[in-house]
């Protein structure tokens, strides 16, 4: 079997197709003298070619006249249309043609059928019926050995899947391009057609040619047996033939089919086996199976009663074996029980030639594997989800999702991580609650912690603990966070914004107010899950945590709502500071600077950026033993602070009462507070 293709390289060299019938005619006689058997035409020629001497008639119509004989002679030798039909004559061909629905463009009669097709079985066919076609002018179709259409039809997804081997027109079958074909190679004369009448409707069962059955289903269809993808059978260019390089040696003793694969002439098909696929080797691809039917796969009248019989059997034990079973021993059963399927229909499809459909099955057990896992998974994620909505109220969320997702061999020592640790406290506490009852005192805290703590999860923050009214939280554990200073000190920002609305809260049930202080230190700590054997808690340990409570309890003494150590103030460029003092807390014997945080540098207006540059000036001063000229600017700043003036009272206060002879040598101007 061999295609000859007109292609790109065939345009380029012989002009753009359509070529004349002269040239098709040139093609045939070549073909034929090479030994070819048959030829099969992908293409119809539905119109007559111009003859050359009809337009010198029309245009010259007195030299016609006085020339008459000579020109008539003239017109019928180089008649293309004439020529080529007198070559078809010469060898066994088939010319195809395009059934279609639009009688009122037929133009040129339909040929006879070679499909012998008894009355008795017309009865309410099942066939794809169609009422008219786009055939070849009758100066070709008369002469050649055979017709058959060239009608193609996708499945509902678009893939060229069957051949249908017969169509009909009013009370006639017409054959495919194909089954003529197989039909002049095996010497038959006529196609004889088997069915069954079943409630009055007739049921095609196949056709015979040469004595050889083809078992097709009810509508005349059969699987396409494609060999392999595109160019599975050999190609050779058109233009190779006309040029005499292909010949006797390549053609003698082959069936030929003449196409198309190039692009712009729109013969590429969607197939199983290659989205752009030369229509011409799908009619090749059938012709091949016709010849050898025992690569035709049957489609059985049973088939349906199997794939039942089937859906029945998987889906009773994918019910039996997946019925509440975990995930993972669904997902095995699953595998396995497709596999089997696959196998099994590759056996019929394979060895017994039967095709038997696959879809469904598998859809079958794709739908109902998913059920049982998404019926399972939801049943076990709302039960996870009720534990850990339990244990979220004392255990970080974040470090139980990790907790989730890690192995069950979990490390149990703690580990050394650079982090931001936050501490905040109502002030008077005590007062505030010495009028409430325990119920009272209960709610209040709740409604306080729970609003403070939502903030502090909105920034990534961890809840280490509460004691009382005392909250501890850290970043950068247990999730990865190269952010958390940053992250800390906005949500100490945003604890202070939203004291206004939990205040309102408390207005409206007579509750009192509540003023909070926060501190905050970045350094290096110790996180992890520590403990006993019988109780542990995931958090901070270390000396840079004792600081950051150190420097909480240092707001209620400079009247700011939050400090900040140096560390963590770096890791803000985007938020102004203030610094307030240097200090020496209880327990540590190096100094340590401290920061009011007051608001994003963007948001600050000039009045208050001129108050935070004197306020530097002024401690600048101060920290250089210029106490003059800082006594100066802290008088002022007291008298026209925008914020807590009492840091500038405090330090006019210190200068006012030290004696700078006094002063020790290596003073460097830290604070020793003696109590924490």
């Amino acid at each position: 079997m061999v295609i000859i293709d007109i292609d790109d390289k065939s345009m380029a060299e012989q002009g753009r197709f359509p070529w004349s019938r002269s040239k098709m005619a040139e093609l045939v006689s070549k073909l034929t003298e090479a030994g070819v058997i048959v030829i099969a035409f992908d293409i119809f020629f539905s119109e007559p070619e111009i003859n050359p001497v009809s337009q010198i008639e029309s245009e010259f119509p007195n030299f016609i006249n006085s020339n008459k004989l000579t020109i008539n002679e003239v017109k019928k030798k180089i008649d293309a249309d004439s020529k080529f039909a007198n070559v078809l004559s010469n060898n066994d061909t088939v010319l195809g043609f395009l059934l279609n629905n639009e009688t009122h463009q037929q133009i040129n009669p339909l040929p006879s059928s070679s499909v012998d097709w008894m009355l008795d079985d017309q009865n309410n066919s099942q066939f794809i019926e169609f009422s008219g076609a786009a055939v070849n002018i009758p100066t070709l179709q008369n002469k050649a050995s055979g017709n058959g259409f060239i009608n193609a039809h996708s499945e509902n997804d678009g893939f060229i899947r069957k051949a249908s081997l017969v169509h009909k027109v009013g009370n006639t079958l017409y054959p495919s391009l194909a089954l003529e074909a197989a039909r002049l190679y095996t010497l038959a004369d006529k196609i004889q057609t088997r069915s069954h009448i079943l409630n009055n409707i007739t049921l095609f069962d196949g056709i015979k040619f040469n004595d050889q059955w083809i078992q097709t289903d009810e509508y005349g269809k059969i699987l396409i047996p494609y060999k392999g993808p595109a160019g599975s059978f050999t190609y050779y260019s058109a233009t190779d033939i006309l040029k005499n390089k292909i010949g006797e040696s390549e053609l003698e003793g082959s069936v030929v089919f003449i196409g198309t694969s190039a692009i712009g002439l729109a013969d590429l098909r969607a197939t199983p086996v290659g989205l752009q696929y030369p229509g011409v080797e799908v009619h090749a691809n059938i012709f091949r199976g016709l010849i050898h039917p025992e690569l035709l796969p049957a489609q059985p009248s049973w088939s349906s009663g199997a794939t039942l019989f089937m859906i029945v059997v998987i889906g009773g034990l994918l019910t039996i074996l997946s019925y509440q079973k975990s995930a993972r021993h669904i997902v095995v059963v699953t595998l396995g029980i497709a596999v089997l399927a696959i196998l099994f229909n590759f056996y019929f499809w394979a060895i017994e030639k039967i095709s038997l459909p696959l879809f469904m099955p598998l859809l079958l057990i794709t739908l109902l594997s998913g059920y049982y896992i998404f019926v399972g998974s939801i049943a076990e994620m709302k039960h996870s989800r009720k534990i850990k909505s339990m244990f979220d109220q004392y255990v970080p969320p974040d470090h139980i999702n990790q907790l989730i997702n890690q192995s069950s061999d979990l490390p149990q020592q703690s580990v050394k991580r650079n982090m931001t640790v936050l501490f905040a406290d109502i002030r008077g506490f005590t007062s505030l609650s010495e009028n409430m009852s325990a119920h009272q005192l209960s709610e209040y805290l709740n409604e306080y912690l729970s609003a403070t703590t939502e903030i502090i999860f909105k920034h990534s923050g961890t809840i280490d603990k509460y004691v009382g009214d005392m909250i501890m939280a850290f970043w950068n554990a247990p999730l990865q966070d190269d952010d958390h200073a940053k992250h800390g000190v906005e949500a100490a920002m945003a604890m202070l914004k939203g004291l206004s609305s939990i205040n309102q809260t408390f207005l409206e049930k007579n509750l009192p107010a509540i003023n909070i202080g926060i501190g905050l230190n970045t350094a290096d700590m110790n996180v992890g899950d520590m403990g006993s054997k019988y109780r542990k808690a995931y958090t901070v340990l270390g000396d840079a945590v004792n600081l950051g409570s150190r420097v909480e309890s240092l707001t209620k003494f400079y009247e700011v709502a939050i400090l900040v150590t140096k560390e963590t103030m770096r890791a803000c460029p985007h938020i102004s500071f203030r610094l307030i003092d240097k200090v020496q807390v209880v327990g540590k014997t190096t100094a340590t600077e401290l920061f009011e945080p007051i608001d994003f540098t963007d948001s600050l207006n000039t009045t208050q950026l001129a108050e935070l540059s004197k306020s530097e000036v002024a401690m600048t001063h101060y920290y250089n033993k210029n106490w003059q000229q800082s006594l100066s600017l802290l008088t002022e700043l007291e008298s026209t602070s925008v914020f807590s003036s009492h840091i500038y009272t405090i330090f006019i206060k210190r200068i006012n009462e030290t004696n700078l002879k006094t002063l020790s040598k290596d003073w460097n101007g830290a604070f020793r507070h003696q109590t924490k």
